[in-house]
């Protein structure tokens, strides 16, 4: 006999959706702090070579504020962009395995194929779980672009010089587009607002699919826990 979630209190402690929203909140929280985190950073490191390098003339220091201003910030903010897009496809597919099983479909989402990892998810909502729900072009084109800067940072830590042709082409058309991806020189770098309006479409496109599920599942009680949570 299959086992049932356990429930208690309404709450189907299997549905993900409540350890995703903790994820957003400790996420958006270090986003929220992130610039005057690397503020804070880069003006001690400056402090501390000030002080090593007070014997010498000007001249002979002068790139340490190079690196305060330029690649410290670079540095840190880079890599968050892979974890962004981590959180995007790590709840999703969170989200339909439980699905799956609500379901008790034998197909997952891995089985299925696709242009992108999106359009791969729409097909398996479509076409396996017979949802009325697909995420919009909009979404998509926005999640590829997420995902286009991740893999250049995952697989060349923004080197531009390393990348092939092509993607050095796909990279140069973004940073024309004016979302916030920035080349100087030889190195890829992401703004502030790159990061936040990415983190912005991700949450979106996750809650969408999530109030879809909490309607279709009559999740009430996680809708319940949501609407506290707002309002504290």
């Amino acid at each position: 006999m299959e086992s049932q979630p356990t429930v208690l209190w309404d709450i189907d402690f299997s549905y993900p959706g409540i350890g995703i929203k903790v994820e957003f909140i400790v996420m958006q929280e270090y986003l929220n702090q992130m610039e005057s985190s690397i503020q804070a950073v880069c003006q001690n490191y400056i402090k501390q070579e000030e002080i090593k390098y007070s014997h010498l003339e000007f001249e002979e220091y002068v790139h340490i504020y190079s690196v305060a201003e330029d690649m410290m910030p670079r540095i840190i903010r880079m890599p968050f962009v892979v974890t962004i897009y981590t959180l995007f496809e790590n709840s999703i597919e969170l989200l339909l395995k439980y699905a799956q099983e609500k379901e008790n479909k034998t197909l997952g989402f891995k089985d299925i194929n696709g242009d992108s990892l999106v359009s791969k998810y729409n097909k398996y909502m479509e076409h396996i779980l017979n949802y009325e729900f697909k995420f919009n072009s909009d979404d998509i084109a926005k999640i590829k672009n997420i995902s286009k800067v991740r893999n250049f940072i995952a697989h060349t830590n923004g080197n531009i010089d390393v990348m092939s042709k092509d993607k050095m082409g796909d990279i140069k058309k973004l940073s024309e587009n004016n979302i916030g991806i920035i080349i100087e020189g030889s190195q890829l770098d992401v703004s502030y607002d790159f990061l936040n309006n990415s983190m912005r479409t991700v949450n979106v496109v996750i809650t969408s699919l999530m109030e879809f599920m909490e309607n279709k599942y009559n999740l009430n009680a996680y809708r319940n826990y949501h609407a506290i949570k707002s309002e504290t």
